[in-house]
């Protein structure tokens, strides 16, 4: 999974790209020469570090819009998150700490 970052009138705007890949989660920008910094992702979720943000489950499900309704997907989600949980990658209030991807 892919969220991909548009800088559109000085605003960011999300969406998901991949949905159906569940082994990787990262933010990326819509323009790969453009940097994104996580403190300017507030919209998003709560930044964590520099290059790191936590993000809802239900804000990735949100962006996921009627695919997230399906329960095979939603099944594959949730396993997503457990493993994410076995790794360290959750937050003490269940966001998953997602890395902002680096394009050279």
């Amino acid at each position: 999974m892919r969220i991909v970052v548009d800088e559109i009138s000085g605003k960011s705007q999300f969406r998901l790209e991949d949905a159906d890949e569940f082994g990787s989660l990262h933010i990326e920008s819509a323009d790969p020469k453009c940097r994104i910094w996580a403190d300017r992702l507030s919209a998003l979720g709560r930044p964590s570090g520099a290059q790191q943000v936590f993000v809802k489950p239900d804000t990735i499900r949100a962006l996921a819009g009627e695919q997230a309704l399906d329960p095979s997907w939603s099944k594959r989600f949730e396993a997503m998150i457990e493993f994410a949980d076995h790794r360290g990658w959750l937050s003490p209030a269940g966001e998953i700490r997602v890395h902002i991807a680096l394009r050279v």
